[in-house]
């Protein structure tokens, strides 16, 4: 799993076990010597090896990826396969925006899957690699 720093802090650094043992890398900006995140969490300061680890971690498995800031870097470098957003039917006033900080860069998805809850529509789009766009 890949988190972002500040979804990690958040998250009361998911006392160092988010999901049984699984491995969690979190992407930041530093990483102070003194400060060594708990059980299972690594901080990571490059978002290509931050990739390579976590891949390598999971094997076979897919990589969840936590935190809108590590979704951007992952998605500007290349590294975010598919995504799946769950649409909730609330606005909220603060908070950092998935899709801000992408560049001029112009990325195309398709979409895989939607599922229409009462409260919630989730959505699953494959990211089109450069090569695919048309």
């Amino acid at each position: 799993m890949i988190s972002g720093r500040r979804t990690f802090e958040l998250a009361g650094r998911w006392q160092g076990d988010h999901h049984d043992g699984v491995p969690i890398f979190v992407l930041t900006h530093r990483a102070d010597d003194g400060d060594v995140p708990p059980g299972h969490a690594r901080f990571v300061t490059d978002v290509e090896e931050c990739a390579r680890r976590a891949r390598a971690a999971a094997g076979d498995r897919p990589v969840m990826v936590h935190g809108a800031g590590a979704a951007q870097a992952l998605l500007r470098a290349g590294h975010i396969d598919e995504m799946e957003i769950h649409l909730v039917q609330v606005l909220l006033g603060d908070g950092r925006r998935l899709f801000d900080h992408l560049g001029d860069r112009h990325i195309e998805l398709d979409l895989v899957r939607r599922l229409d809850d009462r409260d919630v529509t989730h959505l699953r789009y494959r990211v089109r690699r450069p090569e695919e766009a048309a």
